[in-house]
């Protein structure tokens, strides 16, 4: 099996990285960052759904290509409040919560017009329109029966928006990786450092009393009054640089969460630092709210939450009732009921005596996948980052972790042997499981590194695993690692395939390499390699090699060398995924938001979330034997086949728990 998407482990991904990870920075706390309340049905929204994104088209069930998602919506990254239910953005999905008969409605890019399934930021404006930030997708906003989503095409200033707000002139801000946009309902405007900005990573925004504009950055904090522009940062008392939460009380004085620096309280003069030596839980905080009576929230990554009086600081754990110590956002009902979202735990609300956690009945164990395999049974394995292995039979989920035998919950690489065993490359190793048994093999066994990221076996039943310390060949008995010390061209490797001669190819941080049992030779865009970062490898039918790279797709027949390029149509040059189904055509996954690109061989066709795709993200691809493609991504793995569209989003039942 090949390969693909190993791309993690370079310092050329660490912007993307970046893309990756921010989307948790929401803007949670804050008066305007808070769902107005505003006149609305008391019932969930019909399921009469419409979506434009300059036009209006409605969902019409016809015999077609259909795309079905399946994620987690446990893992919440955002808040949104208002009095007919809780909306509840996840990295695989948006509730809505019935708060009256503990319901929800799951909306996907798949089932509606929401322009992605990672939902960072959350805001309801006074007529009630709710607008929805998203991870590479743009903006969706949804009136409750038409959605119409805005992108960069229309004047965002990027489509990775992490944070929303909504000032006393019905202007929405949106803080993006690209700066900050605002949208009068017709115009957009967008500010960046070269206006005054601080960093063009905008995490957090909040408004005051005074109408001025707070941006939580990269690179500090920035006031903006409208004509001016001015930036605070750690030379000025600021904890942090980067700011992930901003709220302002009813004194006026601006509350700053930061990235490993705590708290600091602005009165307009003077800093005040709060950390973990005063009694916040922990430095790293990602959510602020303020309650009816003052006091302020605080919710942290790791420590839980934190509520400050002014004189006393109170911290809330999983041993008090709250879901999960990782808290990224908070909002306040009007019953003055805390909620605070939790990544992997779901949504956990406080009245002051007793905790309430809802969550959702999900199979996938996280939505952060990073490979994918089909067993001759055709169950689906999904390696996930952090949440272990999920198996899907097509009705069933079943998961698996350390607890049962796993080697780590970081799952790089997933592959199948002729007798039915599965093989796992994690953070911790390898393991093997033949439906009973778990089996691990670390450096202690033979395994060149521990940090496995790709897997392939050869026509002998050889096992071949790439790691951050080159390749490990094991026969069943005896372990061979190859390194650059015997002729591979870098030790970082990222993707392995054999092709019908019994050759060895593989991806590498420094080209492509070829074994073929006794010699080495590399190929690296010297030779016409698209570029010499190869994340990803599939051999074809006809025996011609495609590499996933940095730069393109390059197709290498054994002479000749062809590349693809966005000049060609591919969707993004960076192709960490690829898969070739039983007619040929060819299925390329990229990253850095530009979804999926189909090559038959003469036409380009691309999927993003706009057609129904989990996330523009895509990491691995497999097609299974009735022709269905499947795309794991970091919002939840997206199926695309054909037949009837899903029907409108149906209330479905949360699980309740309660404690004490």
């Amino acid at each position: 099996m090949c390969q693909k998407n190993r791309f993690w482990y370079t310092v050329f991904f660490l912007v993307l990285a970046l893309l990756l990870i921010v989307p948790i920075l929401t803007a949670c706390g804050g008066n305007e960052k808070q769902a107005t309340v505003a006149p609305s049905p008391t019932h969930l929204p019909t399921a009469t759904l419409t979506f434009t994104t300059g036009a209006t088209a409605t969902l019409t069930p016809t015999a077609q290509e259909v795309w079905n998602t399946y994620s987690n919506t446990n893992f919440v990254r955002s808040l949104g409040y208002e009095e007919s239910g809780l909306w509840v953005g996840t990295d695989g999905g948006l509730l809505l919560v019935n708060r009256a008969d503990h319901t929800y409605v799951k909306y996907t890019s798949s089932n509606s017009g929401l322009a992605g399934d990672w939902v960072s930021a959350i805001a309801i404006d006074s007529a009630g329109n709710k607008w929805f930030g998203t991870n590479g997708g743009g903006v969706s906003k949804f009136d409750g029966t038409t959605w119409t989503t805005y992108t960069t095409a229309n004047g965002l200033a990027s489509d990775w928006v992490f944070a929303i707000a909504i000032d006393s002139a019905g202007n929405k801000w949106f803080g993006t990786s690209g700066g900050v946009s605002k949208f009068d309902g017709t115009t957009w405007t967008t500010y960046t450092t070269a206006h005054g900005l601080a960093g063009n990573y905008v995490y957090a925004i909040d408004t005051d009393s005074a109408s001025n504009k707070w941006f939580g950055t990269d690179g500090g904090v920035s006031k903006f009054d409208g004509t001016i522009w001015t930036t605070y940062t750690t030379t000025n008392g600021l904890a942090n640089n980067n700011v992930f939460a901003i709220d302002t009380d009813s004194k006026g004085n601006k509350w700053f969460g930061t990235n490993g620096g705590g708290v600091s309280k602005f009165d307009g003069t003077t800093w005040t630092t709060y950390t973990t030596a005063n009694g916040l839980a922990n430095n790293n905080v990602f959510a602020i709210d303020t309650d009816s009576t003052g006091n302020k929230w605080f919710g942290t990554v790791g420590g839980g939450v934190s509520k400050f009086d002014g004189t006393t600081w109170t911290t809330y754990t999983t041993a008090n009732g709250l879901a999960n110590n990782a808290v990224m956002a908070i909002a306040t009902d009007s019953a003055s009921n805390m909620w605070f979202g939790t990544y992997s735990g779901g949504v956990s609300k406080f009245d002051g005596t007793t905790w309430t956690t809802y969550t959702t009945a999900n199979g996938l164990a996280n939505n952060n996948v990073r490979d994918t395999a089909i067993d001759s049974a055709g169950n689906k394995w999904f390696g996930t980052d952090g949440g272990g292995v999920s198996k899907f039979d097509g009705t069933t989920w079943t998961t698996y972790t350390t607890a049962n035998g796993l080697a780590n919950n970081n799952v790089f690489a997933v592959d199948t042997d002729s007798t039915g065993n599965k093989w796992f490359g994690t953070s911790g190793g390898v393991s093997k499981f033949d439906g009973t048994t778990w089996t691990t093999y670390t450096t202690a066994n033979g395994l060149a590194n521990n940090n496995v990221t790709a897997i392939a076996t050869d026509s002998a039943g050889n096992k071949w695993f790439g790691t951050d310390a080159g390749v490990s060949k094991f026969d069943g008995t005896t372990w061979t690692t190859y390194t650059t010390a015997n002729g591979l061209a870098g030790n970082y490797v990222y993707a392995i395939d054999t092709d019908s001669a019994g050759n060895k190819w593989f991806g590498i941080y420094g080209g492509v390499s070829k074994f073929d049992g006794t010699t080495w030779t590399t190929y690296t865009t010297a030779n016409g390699l698209a570029g010499n970062y190869a994340f990803a490898i599939y051999i074809d039918s006809a025996g011609n090699k495609w590499f996933g790279t940095d730069a393109g797709v390059s197709k290498f027949d054994g002479n000749t060398w062809t590349t693809y390029t966005t000049a060609n149509g591919l969707a993004s040059d960076l192709v960490s995924a690829i898969a070739i189904d039983s007619a040929g055509n060819k299925w390329l996954g990229t990253i850095g938001g530009g979804g999926v690109s189909k090559f038959d061989g003469t036409t380009w066709t691309t999927y993003t979330t706009a057609n129904g795709l989990a996330s523009n993200t895509v990491r691995a691809i497999a097609t299974d034997s009735a022709g269905n493609k499947w795309f794991s991504t970091d919002a939840g793995v997206s199926k695309l086949g054909t037949g009837t569209p899903e029907g409108p989003p149906t209330p479905q039942p949360l699980d309740i728990r309660h404690y004490p």
